[in-house]
């Protein structure tokens, strides 16, 4: 079926949030941290809206109360499953979501645009259309996505914050929230034409011990070029070589599956966050002689 597009003229700022995944505490709290203003600025979810999260029938029903302001928007996403806990009035609110937003000078859309030809576009190709960024498509206004985690597509760093690419026009926005153990809620914010973010996530805060200088940053293991040769197993972290790039990287062992004699690990980085004793980062995980955390939304090592 053809794509439902809905044509929109914002107001004020332009907030751009996508991929909250049931997770509707991170939703309140983003909002309240950029001073959202119902009525006065433009609110558009970009779809995966309450699905894969701890909270999706608060989330959907928190959702549907921000439509009752005026220039709120919401598309649907790949994951807008219709689940037994809805109410017939749900079921109905969620079927009618478009697809595309043509706001003028941007579109958004929440996995991308195969063409600009808008009104002939497939809806599940506009829903689900993986690693966008990546398909060398260009376009002659801004295109907002959101669907696929923007660190899948840092191949030497992992990280968390929304991509611009003025080249292409396209922005990507997907932190990854409640679907990588890294992740945050990004709004993308659009204002007079300039751009810029805020995030939120829910990981607890980290005091580091000692200053410590970059190092690394050569490779981030992504989820399309996820396969791994184990070269000796260690009881937290093991040391792997990643087969397309033959580099050796040492990974936790959590982080690790093996599938048909075949092995994985997702989100791995050689990354040596720059900190400075006493600063506060974000902790993703802890072990003996180390830690994996977040700084300004960048996914590294720290050696205590």
């Amino acid at each position: 079926m053809n794509a439902v597009v809905k044509k929109i003229t914002p107001v004020g700022r332009i907030l751009c949030i996508s991929d909250i995944h049931g997770h509707v505490s991170l939703l309140n709290r983003l909002l309240e941290q950029t001073g959202y203003s119902p009525g006065k600025d433009t609110l558009i979810l970009l779809g995966d809206l309450y699905t894969k999260g701890p909270d999706g029938p608060e989330t959907l029903r928190r959702v549907i109360e921000l439509t009752s302001a005026p220039n709120v928007h919401v598309l649907r996403g790949n994951c807008e499953d219709i689940t037994e806990w809805m109410s017939p009035d749900e079921v109905s609110w969620v079927n009618a979501l478009p697809h595309i937003l043509d706001a003028g000078d941007y579109v958004f859309v929440h996995g991308g645009l195969p063409s600009e030809d808008l009104e002939n576009l497939d809806e599940w190709a506009c829903m689900k259309n993986d690693a966008f960024l990546e398909q060398g498509l260009t376009f002659s206004r801004w295109v907002v996505t959101g669907h696929w985690p923007v660190n899948n597509y840092g191949h030497r760093t992992h990280c968390c914050n929304p991509i611009v690419s003025g080249e292409q026009r396209v922005i990507a926005i997907d932190g990854g929230c409640g679907i990588k153990r890294s992740g945050q809620l990004n709004a993308f914010i659009i204002q007079d034409g300039a751009f810029s973010f805020s995030s939120i996530d829910d990981l607890p805060p980290y005091r580091v011990a000692k200053t410590q200088q970059a190092g690394g940053g050569t490779l981030n293991i992504t989820w399309n070029d996820r396969f791994v040769d184990i070269l000796s197993r260690g009881s937290e972290v093991s040391t792997v070589r990643h087969r397309a790039t033959g580099r050796i990287l040492e990974v936790p062992n959590s982080f690790l599956w093996e599938r048909d004699g075949v092995w994985s690990t997702g989100d791995a980085t050689d990354t040596r966050l720059p900190v400075e004793a006493g600063e506060t980062v974000k902790l993703v995980s802890a072990f003996t002689d180390r830690v994996l955390a977040k700084k300004d939304g960048v996914v590294g090592w720290i050696f205590p």
